[in-house]
């Protein structure tokens, strides 16, 4: 199975006496793994909401300013529209 994340060992290279105090089950007063896992799964889904948030904060100001819903929709004119108004000269 590849690995998603990187390695999440505490102690590394580190010399003895900056390692984390171990306990009975392992070091104490230290996140998991899994909670580690878990925190940079949250970091990125807050960050992804984030960035949605201040794309939708953007529309609305846009909104609010031309009255226009943006992206090419809910305008009275189509690209097309004028050209089949024109009329030939005879």
């Amino acid at each position: 199975m590849p690995k998603i994340f990187s390695n999440l060992n505490l102690n590394g290279p580190t010399p003895p006496r900056v390692q984390p105090v171990l306990g009975e089950w392992g070091p104490q007063h230290v996140p998991t793994t899994k909670q580690k896992r878990r925190m940079r799964i949250w970091v990125g889904l807050a960050l992804l909401g984030a960035m949605i948030a201040i794309f939708l904060l953007g529309w609305y100001v846009y909104y609010v300013m031309t009255g226009n819903i943006g992206f090419g929709l809910g305008d009275n004119e189509q690209f097309l529209y004028g050209s089949s108004t024109l009329t030939r000269a005879g």
